[in-house]
């Protein structure tokens, strides 16, 4: 699935980031205009930085 063509993911799907992090979506979505994708909040759910939130493009992690 290309999740930087989605507009919208579900809340409470868990990725391994790029940089091996465990996060999951929060189901917020953004629209990036320059590059014409959109990113997803995730939080992180363990390790360093839990309950922290940022944006991840999808396509570059990997579903847990």
């Amino acid at each position: 699935m290309k999740y930087a063509d989605t507009g919208a993911v579900k809340a409470g799907m868990k990725f391994t980031s790029p940089g091996g992090l465990t996060v999951e979506t929060t189901g917020k979505s953004t629209k990036i205009d320059s590059h014409n994708l959109y990113v997803h909040e995730v939080v992180i759910v363990d390790g360093a930085g839990k309950g922290r939130k940022y944006l991840l493009n999808l396509d570059s992690a990997t579903p847990s």
